[in-house]
């Protein structure tokens, strides 16, 4: 049977309206494919961030014989993602939990294909010695570094409502996704949320900084990977589609059984850390699986949708359901339970 008609996305002025150009940073393409075979061979484009998607296929393997041929676009942050989606420029693309629910409200064309779920603590709220911050509660009226669009701004306000409080009941400042942990090491910020990375860098210098919370607390844990509906409606992408998210699932698994490869492969020659950083890095992050597209992703993605809603984040109640279609969801989830085992 062939695939539901393609949605028609509502106006891609939304976008603009919930700031999704200017969340974060700009785009790095990458010129780097994979694949051989005729010109004729069909093209997947992917929206990579930090070379981690490239990396993981490569490392694995999982990127070698393809009977279609993959070209990385490489972006700073997921709502750079969303942009090339809203483009038409990718096929696929991995983002965060918040991006993706930002796509929803703007109307994007795009489904969920792919969700993984990531166990350990990500991002965490930290706080400068000396500013009188102990509490999730002390941070009323502080400056608190986040990037807007993405998933530590989704993390930010999930961990203010633990304690009843709203974005607006502190100073956000919005920086750059890769500059978070620059302006807490400035003294510009009172607080931040910090990535494992820049956590740990931080901690190094500064080994009286203050842990509020940490996203294992609050936060879902998930990381979803959406294909344009354009690709999706046709037979032979939609094709191609299956088989590389059962390649990036089978990818997943070799890098769960050899993290000393993976560790060197990503945090020491991509990310350019020492070993020993990369390894601490690499533990904070915490072990990733697949989960299935299924009625606990959709509601843990509705509730931080509504939370954004009443954060003020935006203009009216998003429905993410609609890029979990159940034919997507009947195609997708036996490629991504194959590759898991």
């Amino acid at each position: 049977m062939l695939p539901r008609a393609v949605r028609r996305a509502r106006p891609l002025a939304l976008v603009a309206l919930l700031s999704l150009v200017a969340a974060c940073g700009t785009s790095a393409s990458a010129d780097s494919a994979t694949g051989g075979g005729s010109s004729g061979q069909l093209t997947l484009h992917l929206g990579d961030q930090g070379k981690y998607l490239q990396t993981l296929l490569d490392t694995s393997g999982q990127s070698q014989g393809l009977p279609y041929k993959l070209v990385f676009d490489q972006f700073n942050s997921g709502p750079l993602v969303n942009q090339a989606f809203a483009a038409g420029a990718i096929d696929l693309g991995v983002m965060g939990d918040t991006p993706a629910i930002y796509a929803a409200a703007a109307g994007v064309p795009v489904d969920v294909v792919a969700v993984s779920h990531t166990v350990g603590p990500g991002y965490t709220l930290v706080a400068r010695a000396g500013t009188g911050i102990h509490t999730l509660a002390d941070l009323k009226g502080h400056k608190v570094a986040y990037s807007k669009g993405t998933a530590n701004q989704g993390f930010l306000i999930q961990a203010l409502d633990t304690v009843g409080l709203k974005q607006q009941d502190v100073t956000p400042v919005d920086v750059p996704l890769q500059n978070v942990g620059g302006v807490l090491e400035s003294g510009t910020v009172d607080a931040a949320t910090a990535s494992p990375q820049d956590l740990i860098t931080y901690q190094r210098a500064h080994s009286d900084a203050v842990q509020l919370i940490n996203g294992q607390q609050v936060s879902s844990g998930y990381t979803f990977w959406l294909a344009a509906q354009k690709s999706l409606g046709d037979p032979a992408r939609r094709k191609a589609l299956l088989d590389l998210v059962g390649r990036i699932v089978k990818a997943n698994t070799w890098n769960r059984a050899h993290p000393d490869a993976w560790i060197d492969a990503y945090y020491v020659k991509v990310n350019k850390q020492s070993p020993e950083v990369g390894k601490l890095i690499w533990q904070a992050a915490g072990e990733t699986r697949f989960a299935a597209l299924d009625g606990q992703v959709v509601a843990a993605q509705q509730r931080q949708a509504d939370l954004f809603l009443a954060n003020g984040q935006v203009p009216k109640k998003v429905d993410v359901s609609g890029e979990f279609p159940a034919d997507v969801e009947r195609d997708f989830n036996p490629a991504v339970a194959a590759g898991q085992n």
